[in-house]
This record gives C-alpha cells, sequence and structure tokens, in this order.
C-alpha cells in the first residue's frame, strides 16, 4: 500500500479515531488493509504483548471495550 491510498483510507474515519498496528518479532511488511475491530486493553501486558486485546481474546472486564481501526500487514495472521 502507497502512502496516498493509506492517507485516503484514513481520511475516512472520525479524526478522533484510535489507529492501531500489529505488534510482536522482527522485521517489516507491506500494509495489506485496515480492519475495524473492538477491543480491550490489556492491563498486564508484557513486553511481547500488545497493549489491547481484541475481546474474544480477553478473559477480564469486556464491558470497557474501545472501537479502534488496525493496520494489517502482509503475515499479521502468523504473529
Amino acid at each position: 500500500m502507497t502512502a496516498a491510498e493509506l492517507i485516503a483510507r484514513l481520511k475516512t474515519l472520525p479524526p478522533e479515531s484510535t489507529v492501531l498496528v500489529q505488534g510482536y518479532e522482527t522485521g517489516y511488511d507491506d500494509i495489506i488493509d485496515l480492519k475495524a475491530l473492538d477491543v480491550v486493553r490489556y492491563r498486564n501486558a508484557q513486553e511481547w504483548d500488545g497493549e489491547y486485546s481484541t475481546v474474544d481474546k480477553f478473559t477480564g472486564e469486556t464491558g470497557k471495550t474501545m472501537p479502534v481501526t488496525v493496520i494489517l500487514g502482509r503475515r499479521g495472521n502468523l504473529r
């Protein structure tokens, strides 16, 4: 995805939207998509954990979800 394509996609979001990226491990991947998710802040995250988790993977308080947009990389499903 080019910068122009990413900017065009981001412009469709409300300005106050939270945007997250996939994390963990090494290297870099091409951006392939943006995806809307509901997440919960993972308060006890370890260094290798992301700061947020999807509700289905979270066993804590699910009443405090927040909508976000995640920038997806090509191999994000392997993380």
